[in-house]
């Protein structure tokens, strides 16, 4: 096989895995809470990892999220996303934080969607080399 066919087959395989990554995640039904950065994480592959903490009925639940573009520190607090079913899918939403100033109350359950009053924080997501905003009008 050509230089050219393994660089097109593993571009093309890359484009199948997201797609059905985000089948399979959009496939939960999602809840969203508040969530604390507790430290980072540098893997060879990965990148930089943040970790993550929140609370689902009482219970701590810990998680990690792709850091990208954004500047984070461990006490930083953002909107999580996460399904009720499989708690271990979740991820905190970067471009949704949570200043401490803000002081809300979360639902035991968390809420069904993010609430206006956190949407105001809302800032510009750095995905796509900071062109998800454009592309996709969200």
């Amino acid at each position: 096989m050509s230089e050219w066919k393994k660089i097109l087959l593993s571009i093309l395989l890359g484009f199948v895995g997201v797609i059905i990554w985000n089948i399979y995640y959009d496939s939960y039904e999602k809840s969203y809470t508040i969530g604390k950065v507790v430290g980072k994480a540098v893997g060879m592959k990965s990148g930089t990892v943040i970790e993550f903490e929140f609370y689902y009925q009482g219970r701590k639940i810990k998680g990690g999220t792709g850091m990208g573009d954004y500047s984070l520190r461990a006490g930083d607090r953002y909107v999580v996303e996460f399904s009720k079913e499989k708690l271990d899918l979740s991820e905190a939403l970067l471009y949704y934080p949570v200043p401490d100033t803000v002081d809300v109350e979360v639902p035991w359950d968390g809420w069904p969607e993010v609430p206006n009053e956190l949407k105001i924080y809302r800032r510009k997501r750095m995905e796509l080399f900071g062109l998800y905003d454009w592309i996709y009008g969200d």
